[in-house]
C-alpha cells in the first residue's frame, strides 16, 4: 500500500516530458500513476465502506479504512489540486476549493470542445453520447461527483452549490454581449440538468423551476453561441415533465424544441432530437393532469405536441386515442350534468375530438394504424353522428 501512495506522491520530472497532451498520456511516468490510481480506486470500492465488504474481508477491510482509506483520499484530493493551480499542493483540500474550483470548471465547454464542435461535429456528438467515452470522461465524473454529493451530502452542500450556480446566471445577465461567460453557463446549465432529480424533489427549488426554467435556460434557445442552444434543449427535455402552471410555456419550450430540429448546427439538431422524446412522454403527465382537470388548454398542449411530431407519434397513437376518448366522455358526461353552455367540460370535449382527429391526420400514411384505434373510436362515432350527439 505504502508503494502505491509512494507512486501517487512523487512529483513528475519535466526532463523528458512530450509536450504533446496525447503523448504525455502514454509516457511511462504518468501511465504507471494511471494504472496506480485505478489499483487503488478497486480497493477503495471494495474494502473502503465497512457496510459493502464480505464477512470473509472483515478483517482486511477494518485494517485498509482504519490505515489506508484516508491517506488513499488525500493524494486524491492532492492530485485535483495540482490540476487546480498548476503544481502547488494544498496541505488541506477544502470540499469548496474541490467543488468549485476543480470539480466546476471540468464541467465547462472548454478548447477542446470547440475545436472539435467547428472541425468535427460529427465526432463531437459521437462523444457525448458514447457510454464507452462517458467511463473515462472528467466531465461524466464531475456530473456523477456532484450528484452524488448532493444525494449523501445535500443538506450542507446542495444550497451552497445552487446559489455558486445563480451567481453564475446573474454575472452571464449582467454582462455585455461581448464579455458574456458563455463556457461557464453552459456548465451552469450542466450543472442544473444534473442535478434535476434533486431538484424536484426538494423545497425550496421544485416550487421554482419553471422561474428558472424561463428565466435561465428557454432564453438560450436563441443564443448567438451555438453550444448554449444545444445545452438548453438537454436541460429542457431534463425537466418536460414537472407540472407547468403555465401551459403557455410548456409549449414554447417545445416549439424551441422542434426548432432546434432546423439548427444550422449539427449538435443542437441532435439535442433537440433527444429532447423531444422526453416531451412525447410527458403526454403521460398531461393525461394525468386532463384525469383531475377538465381543461381546454391542457387539451390544446397535446395536440400541439401531436401536430408537431407527425409520424414520430405513430408508436403512441393508440395509447393517445385511448386516453383522449377516456378524457372526451369524462368530458361529455361533465357537460350533459351542467346546461351551462359555456361548461369547460364541454370546450375540453371538443378540444379531445380535435386532438384524435390531429393524430389520425399524423399517421394517415400508415393505415395499419387505423385498424387499432377503430374499436376506440366507433363509440364516440356513434354518438355524435346520431341524434344522442346533438
Amino acid at each position: 500500500m505504502m508503494l502505491f501512495l509512494n507512486v501517487l506522491e512523487r512529483p513528475v520530472p519535466q526532463e523528458g516530458q512530450p509536450l504533446d497532451p496525447e503523448l504525455r498520456k502514454s509516457w511511462g511516468w504518468w501511465k504507471v500513476k494511471k494504472w496506480t490510481v485505478h489499483i487503488l480506486n478497486r480497493l477503495f470500492t471494495r474494502f473502503g465502506d465497512l457496510k459493502l465488504r464480505n464477512p470473509e474481508n472483515r478483517a482486511f477491510a477494518q485494517m485498509f479504512q482504519k490505515n489506508y482509506a484516508g491517506k488513499v483520499l488525500e493524494c486524491h484530493l492532492n492530485l485535483l489540486g495540482v490540476v487546480r493551480v498548476g503544481g502547488y499542493l494544498p496541505d488541506r483540500p477544502q470540499l469548496d476549493v474541490l467543488l468549485f474550483e476543480i470539480v466546476f470548471p471540468l464541467m465547462c465547454f472548454n478548447d477542446n470542445d470547440q475545436k472539435l464542435w467547428e472541425e468535427d461535429p460529427h465526432e463531437y456528438v459521437r462523444k457525448g453520447y458514447d457510454i464507452i467515452e462517458d467511463l473515462y470522461s472528467p466531465r461524466t465524473a464531475s456530473m456523477d461527483f456532484v450528484s452524488e454529493l448532493v444525494r449523501k451530502r445535500g443538506k450542507e452542500n446542495l444550497q451552497k452549490f445552487i446559489q455558486f450556480i445563480v451567481e453564475i446566471f446573474k454575472r452571464y445577465d449582467s454582462a455585455p454581449v461581448e464579455y458574456k461567460p458563455y463556457r461557464q453557463k453552459d456548465g451552469a446549465l450542466l450543472a442544473v440538468g444534473a442535478l434535476c432529480d434533486k431538484l424536484k424533489q426538494t423545497e425550496p427549488y421544485k416550487s421554482e423551476l419553471e422561474h428558472m426554467l424561463m428565466q435561465h435556460v428557454f432564453p438560450e434557445f436563441r443564443s448567438p453561441v451555438g453550444h448554449l442552444r444545444a445545452k438548453a434543449a438537454w436541460v429542457a427535455g431534463q425537466y418536460a415533465h414537472i407540472n407547468f402552471s403555465d401551459q403557455n410555456n410548456f409549449r414554447q419550450a417545445l416549439h424551441s424544441i422542434v426548432s432546434g430540429l432546423r439548427d444550422a448546427e449539427l449538435p443542437v439538431r441532435v439535442d433537440s432530437v433527444f429532447a423531444l422524446r422526453s416531451f412525447v412522454e410527458a403526454c403521460r403527465e398531461i393525461f394525468k393532469l386532463m384525469n383531475e382537470v377538465e381543461n381546454e388548454d391542457l387539451v390544446f398542449t397535446l395536440e400541439t405536441i401531436v401536430d408537431k411530431f407527425g409520424e414520430e407519434m405513430a408508436p403512441y397513437a393508440l395509447g393517445l386515442c385511448q386516453n383522449l376518448a377516456a378524457a372526451f366522455w369524462r368530458c361529455m358526461n361533465t357537460a350533459e350534468a351542467d346546461d351551462e353552455a359555456d361548461d369547460p367540460g364541454a370546450l375540453a370535449a371538443v378540444g379531445c375530438l380535435r386532438a384524435i382527429s390531429t393524430i389520425l391526420e399524423s399517421v394517415s400514411r400508415l393505415p395499419h394504424l387505423f385498424v387499432q384505434v377503430e374499436p376506440t373510436l366507433l363509440p364516440i362515432m356513434r354518438r355524435m353522428l346520431t341524434t344522442d350527439g346533438q
